[in-house]
């Protein structure tokens, strides 16, 4: 039997829930407000293992896309690569 303490949260609820992280991470890390919402969801995988053909597959866009947002991502949080990403970013 479910336990009625936890609440199914409505889709509206989840995205004012998920607004409200973004927004709080953003204020630790101002920077990543310059990326465009794409660009948030290829930095989300590569923060994981995910290699880039896997994050394409995931995102339904090519791998050149991929790549392309990885090198707008790199340039404006000014990093050469992932795995400077990798490390500025671990708490996340």
């Amino acid at each position: 039997m479910a336990d009625k303490t936890q609440e199914k949260l409505s889709f509206f609820e989840y995205m004012v829930l998920a607004k409200q992280e973004l927004l709080s991470i953003q204020a630790e890390h101002p920077e990543l407000a310059k990326l465009s919402p794409r660009e948030i969801e290829v930095f989300a995988y590569l923060l994981t293992d995910k290699t880039q053909e896997e994050i394409a597959k995931e995102l339904f866009i090519s791998s050149s896309s991929v790549h392309f947002h990885c090198k707008n991502i790199y340039k404006k949080l000014e990093v050469s690569g992932r795995r400077q990403i990798l490390i500025r970013y671990k708490d996340l």
